[in-house]
Order: C-alpha cells, then sequence, then structure tokens
C-alpha cells in the first residue's frame, strides 16, 4: 500500500480492519483510530455493515462497546460535555464531544468533513469533533476548545490538536456565493487570500478553492493553542479515495469512516 500522509501517524492493520493512529496520542497512552476503507467495512447508521464495523475497530485497539458515545451529527456548532455513556439520541444536533471520563469512547464519523482530535496531558480532557465547512463556517473547533478551556480549566498552551484525513483545499472547490460567505465570516483573520484561491471556470462559472484546515488553525492558534500542538496527518480524502471514505468520491452511494478516542 502507498503510504498514507506524513510521519505524524501510522498505518496498522488487525482484526479485520485497517486504521490510522497518530504517534503522539500514542506516546500519550490514548487509545484512538481513524478507520480505512475495507471489505465489510462502513460506519453509515443503520448499514449493514455498522455494528460489526464497531466491534472490530473497538476490540483493535482495546476498547468495549458498552462505553460507545455518539452524536446524530448535523453540521452543527454544538459541543456536549459527556459524563456518562449516552445513546444517540440523547445527542440531537451534536457534533462535538468532550469528555475528562475514563471508560467513554468518543466517536464520529466522516466522509470529506474534517475530525479533530483533541487532548489536554494535563488536565486528562479529550475531544472528538466534526466539522464540515458548515461547521467550519460556524467555528466548531474553537467553541469546542473554548469548552475544554471554561468547562475543563484547560490551559489553552497544553491543548494538543489531532487532524484527520478530509478534503483538502486542491478539492474543496464551491461557488461564489459560499466563497463570499467565507469572505463575509473571517474577514477579521485579514488571511482571507491565504485560504481562498480562484479556481477554474466550469460551465461558464467561476469556481473557488478554499482550505478549511488552515481556517481552523488559524481559528485556534488565535485562541492561544501552540502551533507546535497542532498535529495534521496532510491526507486529502478525495486524493486518497481509494483508501479513504470520501462523499466527492463515491456518491450517492458513500460510506462512512469512524474515528474514536478515549481516555
Amino acid at each position: 500500500m502507498k503510504k498514507l500522509g506524513n510521519d505524524n501517524i501510522i498505518y496498522k492493520k488487525g482484526n479485520g480492519i485497517e486504521y490510522l493512529q497518530f504517534k503522539r496520542l500514542l506516546e500519550h497512552g490514548i487509545k484512538h483510530a481513524y478507520t480505512l476503507k475495507g471489505e465489510g467495512i462502513n460506519f453509515r447508521t443503520n448499514s449493514v455493515e455498522e455494528k460489526d464495523s464497531y466491534q472490530k475497530i473497538f476490540d483493535a485497539i482495546g476498547l468495549d462497546m458498552k462505553t460507545f458515545v455518539k452524536p446524530l451529527q448535523r453540521h452543527t456548532d454544538n459541543v456536549r460535555c459527556i459524563d456518562h455513556v449516552m445513546d444517540r439520541e440523547e445527542l440531537k444536533e451534536t457534533d462535538g464531544l468532550i469528555t475528562d471520563k475514563e471508560n467513554i469512547a468518543l466517536v464520529t464519523t466522516n466522509a470529506d468533513c474534517i475530525l479533530f482530535s483533541f487532548y489536554d496531558p494535563v488536565k486528562k480532557v479529550i475531544a472528538n469533533v466534526h466539522s464540515g465547512w458548515r461547521g467550519t463556517f460556524q467555528k466548531i473547533a474553537e467553541k469546542a476548545a473554548i469548552k475544554m478551556i471554561n468547562y475543563y480549566r484547560c490551559n489553552p498552551e497544553d491543548i494538543e490538536v489531532f487532524i484527520w484525513p478530509s478534503i483538502r483545499k486542491c478539492h474543496f472547490e464551491v461557488d461564489r456565493d459560499v466563497k463570499e460567505l467565507c469572505e463575509e465570516i473571517f474577514a477579521f483573520t485579514g488571511r482571507t487570500k491565504d485560504f481562498i484561491q480562484e479556481g477554474l471556470v466550469k460551465d461558464g462559472k467561476q469556481k473557488y478553492l478554499i482550505d478549511t484546515i488552515l481556517i481552523n488553525k488559524i481559528l485556534l492558534t488565535d485562541l492561544g493553542l501552540k502551533e507546535e500542538n497542532i498535529y495534521d496527518c496532510e491526507i486529502c480524502s478525495v486524493c486518497s479515495g481509494d483508501k479513504i471514505a470520501s462523499y466527492r468520491v463515491e456518491g450517492k452511494g458513500f460510506k462512512l469512516a469512524t474515528s474514536v478516542i478515549s481516555l
């Protein structure tokens, strides 16, 4: 298999499933994973493969399914603090989870959207955040970090952020309306030219490329997180669509990947 990503991550295979892990989180002893494509692997809610897929990844990294906590993601900016195992129906309209409790596995899914894992090794707090472009425009990753700071007394300089595979600027192509909305929301950064680029003209329409990863990095570092504490796997889900779940590659029958993290 061709090498995926950079030296921040490692590839693993076992228990009938392939997945990625961040070296830094392994150094901290944090159980976590991001799943790759595989035969019979699909984390879409109510798909025939869902239950078995979760069992495989939980077994692979040594977690109990009784600790499973996953929101019903709806591209919101809602982040919930979790102190006990909850079912999905209790987590409607939620796209981010935070906990300082052991025996709780925070779970999110994606197929191009950004998934962030957060960890504060001092306060022992983790978070798992789903942020598509709508979530990014609503600043959900920043809001999760703020909640870690305000609710759990985390020092922003201690918080480490881990960015899993997602669609990158090379393929996140939008029309003028989304580009102008992006400019309006993030004008305060003074850096819109850094993360919005003119793309190709298609069917007589000018397209634009947006770097949502950079937007989030700017928001987080402006909050006080250290740039060196943001670990990005640098994998584009579209460029690596043979191994990474991607709506833009697969179309209507797309499958979902999952990110899992637990203290």
